[in-house]
């Protein structure tokens, strides 16, 4: 399926900056180098998919149904999920 431009662009902005993020992060640096040093390359993919959630899961469309683990992972990069 085929994001739409403006989607697209938000997508795009949000992987370099989470890349820039990994990047300056002293642990995760460090972490990417030994992988690196043990022969293997690392990629950061990025999916956007629209959320179509069935009529009784008691969530409105546009609240993401992220886990408590998920809202760690984006708090610790700074993400807001409200």
């Amino acid at each position: 399926m085929e994001l739409p431009e403006r989607l697209h662009h938000l997508v795009s902005e949000l992987g370099d900056s989470l890349v820039k993020v990994l990047a300056e992060d002293d642990h995760c640096r460090d972490l990417a180098i030994q992988i690196q040093s043990e022969g293997y390359g690392l990629v950061l993919i990025l999916e956007a998919a629209h959320l179509k959630l069935p009529a009784d899961s008691g969530l409105e469309e546009t609240e993401p149904p992220f886990s408590e683990d998920d809202k760690r992972l984006m708090k610790s990069f700074r993400i807001r999920t409200d």
